[in-house]
């Protein structure tokens, strides 16, 4: 903690901390950096009674309000921390932090924020949340005026609202037909509510608030105060595009099937490093073994595939369905998340009911890592593909062997991932970026939009980076082809361009599918992420060692720039790299902002020296065989 001095004035109650002064109102609170006000309390603040009493020590002040309310307030050397001793609602007016970053995935991914009107509701990990929140969350914002806030004590009773409306209404979750993705969350609406809310009803809350001169340094204060990995994935899941059977076949796959995919790759001309075989190699839903009617000779599979240069994974949930021996060994040994009258919970998925896995017992969690590891020994496996994990499929009564908040089942997942199988990818996290995995994005739409299309693969890279999470992968090129919407061949070829500067790559639908032009652009790009592979590797490990997103915004190269700030369709590579995807479909020009400095077109050489604000380049040329890519002199 670092020391204070504080003072009474017509305000309220002044600290001042070498960062910062943080003024305590009678309804909330102002907070400066120098003569700027670099963001405020919204609409409320604690539990609304006025503040009536204060007392100041060196390091921390208590405050009481008319209601009994106690609010304690340490002065840190980066930040402020808030702790409340009572349920509370708090809310920062989003127009005094002037752009909003971070937090994590949304099915409408919108960029900034406050560009959005997120519904008050619970702060969980959702598959497809009715809100709109997606599988990786942190309670974790970032604002253009270079302060950042991070909830310390996040609970399942935590509630948190983005601009929220106070008069449409959330969609109720449901499997078989959400509610459209364009509208999870909605644009921002007239009588949204301009705040960021954090309301804990149940529980007392505490949070951070990181001050620093911008927005990039106030982000690397909040990742370093999250933890980062102290390894990189494996090199050849990085280094070489992945290849997966799910999009191009779904369930639909067998060994021939398998073979003849990776066939095609190769006489294609196609890198690739690993090929995942996806949803349907068991019969039953927690079997350890290859359905033998679809892959009569798994080993010799694997085998073959290895040869030709592919490590084979196989995708795997936490769900173990009636049928399978291991649901049985289960049940008879106390393995799974129980009912309130002991019997395992049934528990509804987008393949059914099954029963959970209970990953907060030891002996569970032993007995599935051997029963994978006997899978993986006997085939010749490389690894999994980690699948679900969600909050929401942790049902709120359900029993486990520890009791833990539903978020933390997430990062049980993923923590089972990185510490058996390193070799891995997972779709979920909370608080998991110190594990050295593949983070994906939730499943893709074959769509344009930020509505979990194209679009929205730079914003969600962008959001997931901003708060702390270097090795992310941006699921299929060309998304899932869900619910009979494909993919074409312009769509495919821009989100190829889209994905070839980012940490990893995965393919499922075929270009030679369409046709040779297709084919041609497609390898191009792919053969440009293995020629990045030195730069994008050093990036991420740079990103890691340093507390700095490997993936940036354009901001992070110009913080001093407004125009910066609103740009959702740019990112930086590491310092090295910007990359200015078409995200749109007929588009052949576009502009292109470049952050002060000199500029290399990687494709023609020419130079371009952007002034100390920036420069655009209006209208530059973007024909589909070209993705705009530029490098830093």
């Amino acid at each position: 903690m670092t020391s204070l001095t504080a003072d009474l004035n017509a305000e309220g109650v002044t600290f001042h901390a070498p960062h910062s002064a943080l003024t305590l109102t009678q309804h909330g609170f102002i907070l400066r950096r120098g003569n700027k006000i670099i963001l405020t309390s919204g609409k409320s603040w604690g539990t609304g009674a006025a503040l009536i009493d204060h007392k100041v020590g060196s390091r921390h002040g208590i405050f009481k309000y008319a209601d009994g309310a106690i609010l304690n307030v340490f002065a840190f050397e980066d930040a402020w921390e808030f702790t409340w001793k009572q349920p509370t609602r708090d809310s920062f007016d989003l127009r005094s932090g002037e752009h909003w970053y971070g937090q994590g995935e949304l099915v409408n991914q919108l960029y900034p924020l406050e560009r959005a009107s997120m519904w008050e509701a619970p702060f969980l990990t959702w598959d497809n949340g009715p809100n709109g929140l997606g599988n990786i969350q942190t309670p974790a914002w970032i604002t253009a005026t270079g302060t950042a806030i991070l909830v310390d004590t996040p609970r399942d009773s935590l509630i948190v609202g983005v601009n929220a409306s106070a008069e449409a209404k959330m969609p109720v979750w449901d499997l078989s037909g959400q509610s459209p993705a364009h509208l999870r969350p909605p644009d921002a609406v007239p009588g949204a509510s301009g705040d960021l809310t954090l309301a804990d009803e149940q529980r007392s809350m505490g949070y951070r608030i990181f001050v620093a001169e911008n927005a990039p340094q106030a982000c690397h204060k909040l990742i370093m105060a999250l933890g980062q990995p102290e390894s990189l994935p494996p090199d050849q899941f990085i280094r070489l595009p992945i290849w997966t059977t799910w999009a191009r076949y779904k369930v639909d796959i067998n060994q021939e099937r398998v073979i003849a995919f990776a066939r095609e790759i190769r006489d294609q001309g196609y890198p690739g490093g690993t090929l995942e075989i996806d949803d349907k190699w068991q019969q039953h839903y927690g079997d350890t073994t290859l359905d033998p009617t679809r892959f009569p000779d798994p080993a010799a599979m694997v085998r073959e595939l290895e040869a030709m240069g592919f490590a084979v994974t196989v995708w795997i949930t936490p769900f173990l369905s009636e049928g399978s021996t291991n649901t049985e060994e289960a049940k008879e040994r106390g393995f799974l998340v129980r009912n309130q009258e002991g019997a395992p919970y049934p528990v509804l998925w987008w393949q059914g009911i099954s029963y959970l896995l209970d990953l907060t017992n030891p002996e569970a969690v032993v007995w599935w890592a051997d029963k994978l590891k006997a899978l993986q020994e006997s085939v010749g496996l490389r690894g999994f593909k980690f699948d679900a994990g969600e909050a929401n499929y942790l049902p709120a009564d359900g029993v486990t062997y520890m009791n833990i908040y539903r978020n933390e089942f997430s990062d049980r997942w993923a923590s089972f991932g990185a510490e058996f199988f390193p070799y891995c990818e997972v779709r979920v996290g909370w608080f998991s970026q110190r594990h050295p995995i593949l983070f994906r994005h939730w499943d893709k739409f074959s769509v344009w939009g930020y509505d979990n299309g194209l679009a929205s693969v730079i914003t969600t890279a962008l959001a997931l980076s901003l708060t702390g999470y270097v090795f992310t992968l941006p699921d299929m090129v060309g998304g899932n082809a869900y619910g009979g919407v494909e993919c074409d061949k312009e769509m495919l070829i821009r989100w190829t361009q889209a994905s070839a500067a980012m940490l990893s790559i995965q393919f499922s639908i075929a270009p030679w599918d369409f046709d040779q032009e297709t084919v041609s652009i497609c390898r191009k790009y792919a053969d440009l992420f293995v020629s990045l592979a030195e730069d994008r590797i050093s990036a991420a490990d740079e990103a890691r060692q340093t507390c700095v997103p490997m993936l940036r915004p354009v901001w992070w190269a110009a913080p001093h720039v407004s125009d910066a700030y609103l740009i959702p369709d740019q990112y930086l590579l590491g310092n090295k790299y910007l990359v200015a995807p078409v995200v749109q479909a007929g588009v052949r020009t576009r502009d292109v902002f470049l952050p002060p400095g000199k500029w290399r077109d990687y494709w023609t050489g020419q130079t371009y020296l952007a002034a100390e604000m920036g420069s655009w380049l209006r209208d530059f040329p973007a024909p589909l065989d070209t993705l705009p890519l530029f490098v830093r002199e």
